[in-house]
Parts: C-alpha cells; structure tokens; sequence
C-alpha cells in the first residue's frame, strides 16, 4: 500500500478531495440562493427593547430615516417617497412612566389640536386578551386619516408600544 504525503492512500485522497469539492459547490449554491432572496425581517432595537418586523408585501422597512418621524422603524408603502407622510406606518417603543395609557393618548391627541385646530377624532375598536390596546382616528377630511394604536403590554413591562398608519386624503373602505 503506498502512502501520499500527507499519509493518506491515493484511493482515500480522491474521495476526501470529491467530498471537499461537493461541500464548496454546495456551499456556493446555497449562498447564490440566500442572495436573491429579499430580506423582509427587520430587527428594531434601543435600550430596553428589541423586537423584530417582517415587511408586508408592498411596503419598505426603515429604521434608518425613522427618527425624521419620530419613530424608532417605519414603513413606506411602494411607490410612496421615503419624505411622505402618505402610506406611511410608524412604529415606537417609549419608556412607560405609569400604567394610564390612556393618558398618554389624550397626550398626542393634544398635540394633534395644536397643529391641526380642526382635527377630529374616532374611536376604533382594538383588542388583545393579554394587552390593553387604546386606538382612535385622528383625521382631516379630505387632508389625512391617521390611524393610531396604543398597546400597554402590563405593569411589568417597562415600555408602551405606539403604531400608526397614515393614509392621506381619504378613508378606507371598511371590509367585511
């Protein structure tokens, strides 16, 4: 039996070889895959919390330009321009001071009397048996609907997570 440099036989070092050559074009063709394959997973993080976000289809994802809204991710729905409120979801994680999520809600709708005098608000109905959702539509006919959520995980939770999405001049059809 005559040995190769390394002390393996001729007839071992084909095989040991083949193998290596099939893992490497297997890998190859693994990672050509994981290439065309769109991302739509987002991790959104800050100091006491992380969480992450898969794309709907026909929206972008953006934690990048999501502080310009005030958010810590935000989504643009396709064909909307990264600047516009219009097809706009935005979500936030704030550091929760009490449990009166209610309270915080009037907050923005405050905020939202300030800068729009003639702002109108609507109920929504939202519910979740393990976390107290508080929703309403903030809107200007004609100008924006804005449809806000918040969602108070418990007292032991020290965040409270806000989303809203703005559609722009009109209400949409509500599906049965």
């Amino acid at each position: 039996m005559k040995l190769s440099c390394c002390g393996v036989s001729k007839p071992k070092s084909f095989i040991v070889r083949r193998v290596w050559v099939y893992l490497i074009v297997s890998f190859w063709i693994i990672q050509l895959g994981f290439g065309q394959q769109k991302l739509d997973q987002l991790l959104v993080y800050g100091d006491n919390f992380l969480f992450s976000l898969k794309e709907p289809p026909r929206w972008s994802g953006d934690t990048t330009n999501a502080e310009k809204f005030q958010s810590n991710v935000i989504l643009h729905e396709s064909g909307q321009p990264p600047e516009s409120s219009a097809g706009l979801i935005r979500i936030r994680v704030n550091d929760k001071t009490d449990e009166n999520t209610s309270a915080d809600l009037e907050e923005d709708m405050r905020s939202y009397e300030a800068q729009y005098p003639k702002i109108q608000f609507k109920n929504l109905s939202v519910k979740n048996p393990r976390y107290l959702c508080l929703a309403k539509t903030f809107y200007l006919p004609g100008q924006f609907y804005e449809y806000v959520t918040y969602v108070n995980p418990g007292p032991k939770k020290p965040v409270l997570l806000s989303v809203s999405m703005n559609t722009q001049k009109f209400e949409p059809a509500k599906r049965n």
